[in-house]
């Protein structure tokens, strides 16, 4: 049995044969690391020595050990990782090692998948021994010679056994020490265990000789000495069991530990500080890290990226012992002194093949390092040499090195054990050293991962190698030198237009901005990008060298490397090479030939001998330099590069204008100090261009020196920062690395998520999907988009163009030869079967961007045009998929250069997740004080390796986190650890530290710099860990899962947690406490006040105070509750209420009575009051909250988006993976509820279907989701379906707009919801009726008594019920309001009026007065018009019954924006801008951005409207200033600025930078779910394009904005962006009629429809009939038909007038004069302006005479062809 998993225990046998656990000292545990040989050897002598003695052998080989790793390795999954690969290989080699230890045996080594045990004896009871041994063998093949596991691979044993004369090799130095065994009965237990086949014993030839053969049956071997052991006989007379005691008596062994008897007595060592020092030293220093911090050994096993390195020494025959002892010793001290330093470690020494073997190991853990490929091969190099050369009777050196994951582990017995590594890259190691022997080889992993320049190497033949598939090219490494690297340092990342640049737009018109100041002022320039590893420096430099390749000017371009930085002059001597065109020269004869010619006339001949060293040329030295000394060679030498780059480049071309000289270093950090010093000097004395590509410098790395400082901190240096890409941009660059033209939705979330935007990290997550065959290849067919599938909603349009190969990523060194078979070219296509991608092991990408081409045959030519997508295999989890070996090296490389607290600390957080609070850190290491934390965060923030949440924050508000074009070249921002002298000087360093543990103490969240390494360490925590501590954390967690305070703190989802069983309690059994939310959002001081200030003012009035002044406040004191910055627009407030109040409800009256002439006077009179008073109070409120100000500070802004990223999300996390499934659904819920409220429907997409996904995932035997858990899920899902960005009513989530046009769905999802909260409603138009009668009942009954609840305790279950109810019926009303027909219109007031009676049993005021606004908004959009007065009314009354708090304050403000949004769609413009200044101010007092950036947006519509200019532009500053780090309301943001260019004639924002924005957020996926607004954006460029006739530029946002238009529904935003779309298809009818008269037939029917349909639409917001009827006149002037074009003018006057909308009046006018009026032509003075607009800034005014006359004229072509054919239009 195994032990390994009890920490700290040992084995006790007690007489009766029962065993007992018992704890290991210190000694123990390091004695449990060396045999018995060792712990009891002689210490006394110094290494090397040699002792010899005599035993048995014992060699036990365990096939399948490679596979299970590989199996393991292979393994995405993160359920199945390190932590079950070492249970099972111990359980296995645990129950082998026990049995050895049961017959007396001592284990040598551990190699891997093998063991070495020893029985020493004496010569005279060897046969005895033998025998023994023997029986140990029977017995381990009998109880464990085949042993299946859980993967279904099987473990099978293979033994040998030897017996003779051996020597103990002791060799290492003060530090370190290893032993060996060698001699003949080493080599033949070998020999004898290559002989053996799987279950089968085979004995040396020797202990054939030795054994007893009297009881030994056997079987000869054809052709060998050794002989199979089949059996032992039993004789009659043999005692077994004295046969036993007496071995162990020859053994000197004694198994009593006091009364008990012990498997070793090495285990019971008593403390002995001598003999542990001494043991130490055969002890790795990783292992004895752990063993002294009393940590279990399993911590450090795991499945580790690594670099193996076999070193074999084979000796001539005629070498002895002592010549192998001091060979191996000196070889040892070599190897040491040389990987020590790099991090490499010795893990084994022993003899192999008549020849010492080492095994060396880069990577371990605390030891990774970036670029340990590349110390290996050095390493490796170097010690070739040394051996070579150096060692006595030493006859071949051959090493093998590799990269790549392997098993890193303890193997073995608790009372036995070795750290050792397992796994294909080991065993192709050593086969490599075998069978390519005298030189150093690698695979190609190294090869690619080491970066050194490819002629450091050369491709080997293939060549078969035993139990090795699938090896890859194999290198041999020609070390580095001088000669090699002469001149080779050219960009390794070529430019292709079949792979562009992607994201990095701003970057290359920074390049090409700053080139063209450089000409114009001569001065030098540097233009320095920096970006971490993998940011795509190296394309980016490929495409700026490409770029620069323009007339009269040269480029010089280099990639260095890390092995640069030691060679002086490396960097300068490359790139004047290049640029003298020497560097393509072999010779020294063809190098001097050039430089003779091309210097001829710049220098003297007698200098050209100074360049000899530098171009290695043979100019013969002159007499003048030979006077010379050393420093003044250099400096002539500078001189000389430094003329040449002046006068060459004129020179050389034969031009008469100066050449621009372009330098482009790429990997510049490289830049050796000679070159650094040259290059700061040639920039003082030169004009040059230099453009740098270099990565941050690390704590631990190489700083640059003062020169390299002085040039970063230029004024000529322009520092750009690379960021990571955007999402958007990592799902095209995914797309074109797979060649497809789209991909899984699961795959675009998981790139996105683990990619962290960095290009390379893409790419590496492709590379693995695909080796692990989870990526899925199919035809697109071109088909309709289905309207009602749920994974269509957010598809995109195609990225790319037609494939030219069938997987044009993964251009794998063996991929690239196994090309798909041609019968997938005719398959695929019509079957529509998924096609895998060739399984083939892969190793390293040379680069992933090469197409892997199918041949296609000559009759499927057609085939080659087929356009792909890219899918997942079925069952599989991407959230499980471990991370690739390349990226989990870089982050462990990272980590293992931190302290041992550092490692924890980040080791803790990676199990919260990417954002973690600090508290609770704390909470789950318990044992540390708050001290040491924040010392140990203050260092990791220090080190870039966490940041303060909040810190980002800022960061967005004030625009860094994004590069602009503007602001990214600012030279104040340089990189950090550049400055001269910055860790020199050590007084601001502990300064900076102590502000930096400052900043942390008040730092409540915080984040991982760079996910990856929390990725890479959470997954080096064993399983049982990791449940342990997410449970923890869950724990936490579940105190905080509810709304920032701001917000009521209430569930996202209301009153959740008690509709959910066993919510209410902690989901630790030992948290007892019930978890109850409290609603309150303003503290009690501020409660007190608002409510003694009301009561105050309510006795004033009821006192007598009845004059005008009494009831309305003052201009001055509207002017002092209003924002410093709004002053202008308050001090008008308070005059305009009661004047606009009067006016705005005379013209509701007179809309109302030209529909329905049923108003009755006094209705109209109290309406008005209703409304005045309304104002006053929202007045009132807001001078309330002003005068408390001081006490409102407590009040934060929304702490919501915080919550759901640190809280409720990774509280879904945690919850799977102690896989609590009632929880882990119940939190995604939560999330996706969460993303709703923030306006981010992406989001809320992605958790609901990881919810649905863990819904279908639970079996209906065990079905633990509640109805009405379900319902939440389905009405979530019909909620994205239909939600928009902004919206008003009172309900919270709002106006709902339906703005993902997936009506018809979004519909059986909320009926399907509503079934299972057991709420029917009718489908026929019979049942709606009835139906209708019994709910217009319980609605009377309501209204004329209050119920009262029975049961208190159940009172938030049955809410929770009504609330989801009332949600679902909201959807439902405004879904069948979008139909025009009357049995809808009937339905849509059913589910309106179902809506206000769940919300009236419901008794929540906030609940009812939002139901009122929306029966209210019901009714007017049917046509009820007596309906929708009242209600608006009631809301309005039932809000004076709130109380200005928390909750209450809330619904005031959302009823404020519900009238200010219905009012605008009314037309009632004065009324809706007196609502929105009031509302506006409350959202700032409250600090609710989200509804505020709504807010600005409706007034901007309803002032713009107006024509109040001035007022427009001061709203839309305030809705810019908000919308910093919110894409929805920046894309409102630029609506509102092209509106003002398009129809005003006047600029807020250039149109450039309004391009720039819709070209670089278009794809952005929260944009995307924001059809209205984007149609509306779509069709604003459209129509700018279409004016100034760049039909080129129209044809794509105009086709958008047509796929957008049927997956929108009738709200205002939708209908503005219907009726700029209808203008679009205006513009390009009259091109069709003046250019293709052909298509203009098209056009005209399609256009006809969607007028018709803008007619029906508007009868929801009637403000836009006149865009409508004014663009029905313009297509009936176009067509000839000047009668019906009238009448439609007509109509859009009277509409402007009637509904207030003086801006298309305005338009109107000019268009009226223009087509019937005018007496002579009218000068276009919008295409005169445009681009070039009169700019409005705030604060100023703009002189009417600047863009009164900028309007458009619609011209009308001169021709006629089409008015007889279009009468009937």
């Amino acid at each position: 049995m195994n032990f390994l998993h009890m920490p700290g225990t040992g084995s006790l046998i007690l007489k009766s044969g029962i065993k007992k656990q018992f704890d290991i000292s210190t000694i123990g545990k390091i004695a449990a690391h060396v045999p018995d040989l060792v712990v009891y050897g002689d210490f006394s002598q110094e290494v090397p020595f040699i002792e010899s003695f005599d035993g048995v052998l014992l060699f036990v080989d365990i096939s399948g050990f490679t596979a299970l790793t590989e199996k393991f390795s292979m393994n995405t999954n993160l359920d199945h990782g390190a932590d079950q690969l070492t249970q099972t290989l111990n359980h296995y080699v645990g129950d082998i090692v026990e049995e050895v230890l049961v017959f007396g045996g001592d284990i040598l080594k551990f190699a891997g998948d093998a063991l070495l045990a020893l029985w020493r004896v004496e010569r005279c009871h060897i046969h005895d021994i033998i025998t023994l041994a023997l029986k140990c063998s029977f017995s381990i093949q009998q109880e464990f010679g085949v042993r299946d596991t859980e993967v279904g691979l099987e473990l099978r044993v293979k033994i040998g056994v030897s017996a003779g004369h051996i020597s103990k090799v002791v060799v290492g130095d003060n530090r370190h020490h290893y032993f060996l065994v060698i001699g003949r009965a080493v080599d033949e237990v070998r020999l004898a265990q290559s002989l053996a086949k799987a279950s089968e014993i085979i004995l040396s030839p020797n202990c054939w000789e030795l054994c007893d053969r009297n009881i030994i049956e056997v079987e000869r071997i054809q052709d060998e000495r050794a002989v199979k052991a089949r059996y032992i006989k039993n004789a009659l007379d043999f005692d077994n069991a004295e046969f036993l005691d007496r071995c162990m008596q020859y053994l000197y062994q004694s198994r009593l530990y006091g009364s008990f008897e012990i498997l070793r007595t090495a285990s019971v060592l008593p403390p002995d500080e001598e003999l542990e020092r001494r043991l130490r030293k055969y002890v790795m220093r990783n292992i004895l890290r752990k063993i002294d911090d009393n940590q279990p050994l399993e911590y450090l096993s795991e499945l580790r990226p690594v670099t193996v390195v076999f070193v074999n020494l084979q000796f001539d025959e005629s070498a002895n012992t002592l010549h192998l002892c001091k060979a191996i010793q000196d070889a040892n001290t070599k190897i040491t002194g040389l990987i020590h330093p790099l991090s490499g470690k010795i893990n084994k020494v022993f003899m192999f093949d008549k020849g010492c073997t080492v095994l060396c190991i880069f990577g371990l853990p605390g030891d990774k390092q970036a670029d340990e490929s590349t110390h290996a091969l050095d390493s490796a190099f170097k010690i070739h040499h040394f051996c070579s050369t150096a060692l006595m009777k030493l006859q071949l050196v051959s090493i093998g090195v590799t990269s790549g994951p392997v098993f890193c582990g303890v193997v073995g017995h608790r009372l036995r054990h070795e750290y050792t590594v397992i796994g294909q890259k080991v065993n192709l190691a050593a086969r490599m050293m075998m069978y390519y022997p005298g030189v150093v080889t690698c695979d190609s992993v190294t090869y690619f991962t080491c970066k050194l320049p490819q002629h450091f190497f050369e491709e080997l033949p293939y060549t078969e190698m035993k139990g090795v598939r699938n090896p890859g090219k194999v290198y041999q490494f020609l070390g580095v030198s001088e000669k090699t690297m002469i001149y080779k340092a050219y960009l390794t990342r070529e430019r292709s237009d079949r792979y562009p640049l992607l994201g990095r737009q701003k970057e290359t018109d920074i390049f090409e901005s700053s080139l063209k100041q450089f000409k114009e002022s001569g001065k030098s320039q540097i233009v320095l990008y920096q970006g971490q590893m993998g940011y795509g420096k190296s394309q980016l430099m490929a495409e700026i060298a490409f770029l620069a390749q323009g007339p009269g000017q040269r480029v010089v371009a280099i990639e260095l490397t890390k092995i640069n930085m030691w060679q002086n002059f490396f960097a300068v001597r490359t790139l004047m090479a290049m640029f003298l065109g020497i560097d393509t020269c072999k010779t020294y004869d063809a190098r001097q030939y050039i430089l003779v010619n091309k210097l001829r006339g710049i220098i003297q001949e007698e200098y050209l001998c100074l360049l000899n060293n530098l171009f290695h040329v043979k100019f013969p030295i002159s007499e003048v330099v030979s006077r010379l000394d050393s420093d003044e060679k250099n400096q002539e030498m500078e001189g000389i590069l430094k003329h040449i780059i002046k006068k060459g480049s004129n020179a050389f071309t034969n031009v008469a204008e100066k050449e621009v000289l372009i330098f482009v270093i790429d990997e510049a950090q490289f830049i050796d100090s000679v070159s650094w010093d040259f290059l700061d000097n040639l920039i003082k004395n030169f004009s040059i261009f230099i453009v740098m590509s270099l990565s941050p410098l690390t704590r631990k790395g190489r700083q640059l020196c003062s020169s390299a400082a002085r040039i970063m901190q230029s004024p000529s240096t322009t520092y750009i920062p690379l960021r990571e890409l955007t999402p958007s941009v990592i799902v095209r660059k995914a797309c074109q690395d797979l060649g497809v033209v789209n991909i899984a939705r699961e795959l675009e979330t998981f790139l996105i998520q683990r990619s962290h935007g960095n290009p390379f990290y893409c790419e590496e997550l492709l590379r693995n999907l695909h080796l692990n065959n989870v990526l899925q290849f199919h035809v697109l067919e071109e088909e309709e988009e289905s309207e009602d599938e749920w994974d269509n909603l957010f598809m995109r349009k195609k990225i790319f163009g037609t494939l030219e190969t069938v997987l044009r990523m993964l251009a794998l060194p063996a991929l690239q030869a196994t090309p798909l078979p041609l019968k997938y070219q005719s398959q695929m296509s019509k079957q529509g079967s998924c096609v895998y991608a060739h399984q083939v092991y892969a190793e390293k990408q040379s680069c992933i961007r090469t197409a892997v081409k199918v041949q296609a045959p000559q009759e499927n030519k057609d085939q080659e045009d087929e356009l792909y997508i890219c899918t997942i295999s079925q069952n599989v989890k991407l959230q499980n998929i471990m991370l690739p070996p390349t990226l989990k090296g870089i982050a462990l490389a990272e980590l293992d250069n931190m302290n041992p607290s550092e490692q924890m600390v980040v080791k803790c957080a990676a199990i919260i997740g990417v954002t973690f609070e600090t508290e609770l850190l704390l909470h789950i290491l318990p044992e540390w004080t708050k001290m040491k934390m924040n010392q140990t965060l203050a260092a990791l923030v220090e080190s870039h390796i966490f940041n303060c949440f909040s810190e980002r924050k800022d960061m967005r508000e004030y625009g860094l986190g994004e590069i602009c074009s503007k602001e990214l070249c600012i030279n104040v921002v340089k990189p950090e650890g550049y400055e001269s002298g910055h860790w020199s000087d050590l007084g601001p360093f502990i300064a900076k530290r102590l502000k930096q543990e400052e900043t942390v103490m008040h730092c409540k969240v915080m984040q991982f710099c760079t996910p990856l390494l929390q990725e890479a360490a959470y997954e080096l925590w064993l399983k049982s860990q990791k449940i342990a501590l997410h449970l923890k954390c869950a724990s936490f967690l579940e105190w905080h899962a509810h709304k920032c305070k701001s917000c009521g703190e209430g569930d996202f989802i209301p009153f959740h947690r008690y509709a959910v069983e066993g919510m209410l309690y902690n989901i630790d059994p030992e948290e007892h406490k019930t978890m109850f939310l409290k609603d309150s959002t303003l503290n009690e001081a501020v409660s007190d006040l608002v409510s003694e200030t009301l009561l105050k003012l309510l006795s004033y009035r009821t006192e007598g105070a009845e004059s005008k002044d009494a009831m309305t406040l003052t201009d001055s004191s509207i002017g002092n509750l209003l924002h410093p910055t709004r002053d202008s627009v308050a001090k008008t407030l308070t005059k305009e209420t009661e004047k606009s109040m009067r006016r705005g409800t005379e013209e509701v009256a007179q809309k109302s009575a030209t529909q329905q002439d049923t108003v009755k006077v006094d209705g109209k009179s109290g309406a008005e009051d209703t409304e005045m008073e309304f104002l006053h109070r929202l007045d009132e409120i807001i001078l309330l909250t002003e005068l408390g100000k001081e006490k409102f500070k407590a009040i934060c802004s929304c702490e919501c988006e915080e919550i759901v990223e640190t809280v409720i999300a990774p509280l879904s996390n945690h919850c799977l993976t102690v896989e609590n499934k009632t929880r882990s659904f119940y939190y995604l819920l939560e999330c996706a509820s969460a993303y709703v409220h923030l306006s981010n429907n992406y989001m809320a997409f992605t958790y609901l279907n990881t919810a649905e996904n863990l819904l279908k995932s639970i079996s209906p035997r065990h079905k633990v989701i509640s109805q009405f858990e379900e319902s939440i899920l389905y009405s979530l899902k019909g909620e994205v379906r239909n939600h928009v960005g902004v919206s008003y009513c009172c309900v919270g989530k709002g106006l709902v707009s339906f703005n993902m046009g997936q009506i018809n769905l979004a519909k059986k999802l909320i009926k399907k919801a509503l079934k299972l909260l057991k709420k029917s409603f009718p489908i026929t138009v019979v049942g709606a009726f009835f139906m209708s009668m019994v709910e217009t009942s319980k609605h009377m009954s309501h209204q004329k008594k209050q119920s009262f609840w029975q049961t208190p305790n159940g009172r938030e279950k049955r809410l929770a019920v009504l609330y989801q109810q009332g949600h679902c019926l909201s959807m439902l009303w405004q879904i069948f309001s979008l139909d025009l027909a009357t049995s809808s219109k009937k339905f849509s007031r059913l589910a309106a009026l179902m809506k206000l009676n769940c919300a009236e049993e419901s008794q929540d005021d906030s609940q009812i007065i939002s139901s009122y606004m929306e029966f209210s908004l019901c009714c007017q959009l049917i046509g009820c018009q007596n309906d929708w007065m009242k209600y608006e009314l009631l809301a309005i009354k039932r809000s004076s019954q709130l109380q200005i708090v928390g909750e209450g304050l809330l619904t005031i403000v959302k009823l404020a924006l519900s009238l200010a949004y219905m009012k605008l769609c009314l037309g009632n413009l004065s009324l809706a801008v007196q609502l929105g200044y009031r509302a506006h101010e409350l959202c700032v007092l409250l600090k609710k951005p989200k509804l505020d950036y709504g807010c600005l947006s409706d007034l901007f519509s309803a002032l713009f409207l107006s024509t109040r200019f001035r007022d427009s532009v001061q709203v839309l500053s305030w809705l810019e200033d908000l919308s910093v780090e919110d894409v929805v309301a920046k894309a409102s943001f630029i609506s509102g600025c092209l509106d003002l260019m398009l129809y005003a004639g006047f600029s807020f924002k250039p149109f450039q930078d309004c391009q720039h924005f819709f070209l670089s957020h278009e794809t952005n996926f929260i944009l995307m779910s924001q059809n209205s607004i984007m149609l509306g954006l779509y069709s604003s460029m459209a129509i700018w394009f279409a004016r100034l006739q760049l039909w080129d530029e129209f044809k794509e946002p105009f086709e958008q904005a047509r796929r957008l238009v049927r997956r929108t529904n009738a709200s205002l935003t939708a209908n503005y962006g219907f009726c700029k779309f209808v203008e679009c298809e205006a513009l390009l009818f009259r091109k069709h009629i003046e250019e293709s008269p052909e298509r203009a037939q098209e056009t005209l029917n399609k256009m006809a429809r969607n007028l018709d349909q803008a007619v029906i639409r508007c009868s929801t917001s009637p403000v836009y009939y006149p865009r409508v009827y004014h663009m029905k006149a313009y297509v009936h002037l176009l067509l000839g038909q000047d009668e019906y074009s009238q009448i439609f003018l007509e109509k859009a006057f009277q509409s402007s007038e009637l509904y207030g909308n003086r801006l298309e009046r305005s338009w109107l006018d000019y268009t009226q004069e223009w087509w019937f009026t005018g007496k002579d032509p009218m000068e276009d003075w919008w295409l005169k302006a445009a681009p070039d607009f009169p700019v409005w800034k705030v604060g100023t005014d703009l002189d009417k005479k600047a863009y009164q006359k900028n309007k458009y004229l619609m011209k009308v072509p001169e021709l006629d062809m089409y008015a007889e054919q279009n009468d009937n239009f």
